[in-house]
């Protein structure tokens, strides 16, 4: 592919760079982002510790994403306060949303990689696909703010941030090798080489992920990637980061037996990227960052209308939900120190992004969408005890025309260990080229005779959300205690849906509605061999008019994992979830309760310069629960999996 033939010149490219002088070390480290405060970035743009962020931030190290026993992202964030998560491959890849509407596509959060976002504007918006970037074992941290934060990354992150961030290359030297085996036709494989220069160091990754998926659901689901990272040294402290990969996910989808609209078949998604960041000193208190990135986008899904429904001039007709999706985003940020109270970032941001897919907007060619933003925070210490943050973005595109969204939050350190915060904000979420321009039509042998099932008239506007939120997080080190609440009040209103009666579907602004509760998260250590990670949710989604809307989110939910490490070769963990009155994605009006167990054992041990970790897993070791859709069905399986380093 030209992409990966870019990416192995680019690289070779790079391992010719010399630098002339040493680089000047970060002022945070990865030991500070780890620590028992942690250090966040993806909430303000700024190096913040999490009691002095603008939101309720939960942070999954690579302690907690060892020891969980996830094989993907999607199924991690089951865990994280206030998340609904499906490992269904029907619609697109397993997906995460936020506070509901976990429907078809979770297109109301913003999902990053490495600062790069990850948003498919096809169909109604997803980052299904962009949540399968990495492997597990190239993520260092995954960042999540519990709340809109517009002010910081625009339209997407209407109700959240999911910032995956890579593992750091210069702590990936040398090799690595994992696999995975079980029920369900469970076979993982993967490998990693990491190298150094004078002045660079270099990773390649890759691997492969397979089972037999969801019982219900037809065909086998496939994962592949590769991905490579380059960090370099330039002169004055400069540095700069390449990274580059493709993934490729050929799974089944449909129903066997229904030969009309929605037929048993294989179809393809994949993924190609290539990011650069630069990042310069400019002095003592103040550097300059610039970011591209360019991804494209595949979809391949096509099969023969084996029935006479709708007609015998339709029988045998090809359906193809193909598209090609190319989006470009160049972002330059700025930030300064100007006291020892005051500290801001802001910066400009240029996205494109541009489908073509007759399947979904026949008639209407390809179709662009462009966005410009300009960003901006400011940390005001206006006390020695408050803290102040202040931001807003300003956007404008050619799909829902202008918006500015802004957050106001207070935090009072009122005792040490004890932080509360109270604060606004408010967002846009303009429709995505599905909701705004579809054209779905379908076409007899001849050509003619066209039956439109989706047209969109153009006419939807954007959503808009105002947030009410108030907070209380506690870290008492001398008991090992840490965690977070959050209480919130979410407004939505001229909320985009398609009326229930109306054939063909057309997306309109017709819900308005409040979700309302409170989320908490406690950290714990009792021991030096124990720890526990657990959260609470309470829900309540008034006013809308639709079933899965007011249920996208379970009334109660709650999550804990359990580690036990009696010996430093030895670990023990359990995770469990629960979730009561959901909805789920299509059936009646019924509500579910649901709860899933994992176990998982693992043993470490050295041999020469090698060291290795072999588990068992079992994921929801108890009765079978259903994912995402009544239809389907999550069983009892069990795997054991080995990873070597050297």
């Amino acid at each position: 592919m030209p992409l990966q033939l870019f990416l192995v010149l680019l690289l070779l490219f790079s391992g010719m760079a010399r630098a002339q002088v040493d680089s000047v070390a970060s002022a945070v480290s990865e030991r500070d982002f780890l620590g028992e405060m942690p250090v966040v970035l993806s909430v303000s743009r700024l190096a913040q510790p999490v009691d002095e962020a603008p939101g309720a931030v939960t942070v999954l190290d690579r302690q907690f994403i060892r020891h969980s026993g996830a094989r993907d992202v999607a199924d991690l964030l089951r865990l994280v306060p206030g998340f609904q998560t499906t490992t269904s491959f029907e619609t697109d890849a397993p997906m995460a949303s936020y506070h509901g509407r976990g429907d078809d596509w979770a297109n109301r959060i913003q999902v990053l990689v490495d600062g790069r976002s990850v948003y498919s504007g096809h169909l109604q918006g997803s980052a299904g696909l962009g949540l399968q970037t990495l492997a597990l074992d190239d993520i260092s941290r995954i960042e999540i703010l519990r709340g809109s934060n517009s002010a910081a990354y625009g339209a997407r992150a209407f109700l959240g941030v999911v910032n995956i961030v890579s593992r750091d290359v210069r702590e990936t030297i040398g090799s690595s090798y994992s696999m995975a085996m079980g029920d369900n036709g469970v076979a993982d494989a993967g490998a990693s080489i990491g190298w150094e220069s004078e002045r660079a160091a270099y990773r390649i990754s890759m691997d492969s992920r397979g089972d037999d998926g969801l019982r219900g659901a037809f065909g086998r689901n496939r994962l592949s990637r590769l991905n490579a990272s380059a960090a370099i040294d330039l002169d004055a402290g400069a540095a700069l980061q390449v990274r580059a990969g493709a993934s490729g996910i050929d799974a089944g989808r449909g129903t066997v037996g229904d030969n009309a609209g929605n037929a048993a078949r294989n179809r393809f998604l994949g993924s190609q990227y290539v990011q650069a960041d630069w990042h310069t000193p400019l002095g003592e208190n103040q550097d300059l960052s610039f970011a591209y990135s360019h991804t494209e986008n595949t979809h391949r899904d096509n099969f023969p209308y084996l029935t006479n429904a709708a007609g015998v001039n339709y029988y045998g007709i090809s359906i193809d939900f193909g598209a090609k999706e190319v989006n470009d985003a160049i972002t330059l940020q700025h930030t300064v120190r100007a006291s020892s109270v005051l500290r801001a970032v802001w910066g400009a941001e240029v996205r494109r992004e541009a489908i073509d897919s007759p399947s979904s907007f026949d008639g209407v060619g390809q179709v662009v969408s462009n966005f410009s933003r300009v960003f901006g925070n400011a940390e005001w210490r206006v006390a020695p005890h408050w803290v102040l943050n202040a931001g807003a973005l300003a956007e404008q595109s050619n799909i829902a025309g202008g918006s500015v969204s802004p957050r106001l939050m207070l935090n009072w350190h009122a005792a040490p260990g004890h932080t509360l915060r109270a604060g606004v904000s408010s967002a846009f979420r303009p429709p995505s080229a599905y909701e705004k321009y579809a054209a779905v039509r379908y076409y007899d042998v001849n050509g003619l005779n066209p039956i439109t099932t989706v047209k969109s008239n153009g006419t939807v506007e954007a959503e808009k959300i105002s947030v009410r939120e108030l907070g209380y997080n506690y870290h008492l080190a001398q008991h090992g205690i840490s965690g977070d609440f959050r209480f919130f009040d979410e407004r939505i209103i001229d909320g985009i849906e398609r009326p229930t009666l109306n054939n063909p579907w057309v997306f309109l602004n017709i819900e308005n509605y409040s979700i309302t509760g409170v989320e908490h998260q406690i950290q714990w250590k009792p021991t030096g061999a124990t720890s526990l990670f657990a959260t609470q949710t309470w829900t309540q989604i008034a006013g809308a008019p639709r079933f899965r809307t007011t249920h996208g989110a379970g009334r109660y939910a709650a999550s804990l994992m359990a580690v036990y490490t009696p010996t430093p070769r030895m670990t023990f963990s359990v995770m469990h979830q629960q979730t009561d009155d959901i909805g789920l994605m299509s059936g009646s009006d019924k509500l579910y309760s649901m709860g899933r167990t994992d176990l998982r054992a693992a043993h470490a041990w050295n041999f020469g310069k090698r060291k290795a970790e072999l588990a068992l897993v079992v994921q929801n070791a108890g009765q079978p629960i259903r994912d995402g859709d009544r239809k389907y069905f999550f069983d009892s399986r069990a795997f054991l999996s080995l990873r070597v380093t050297h």
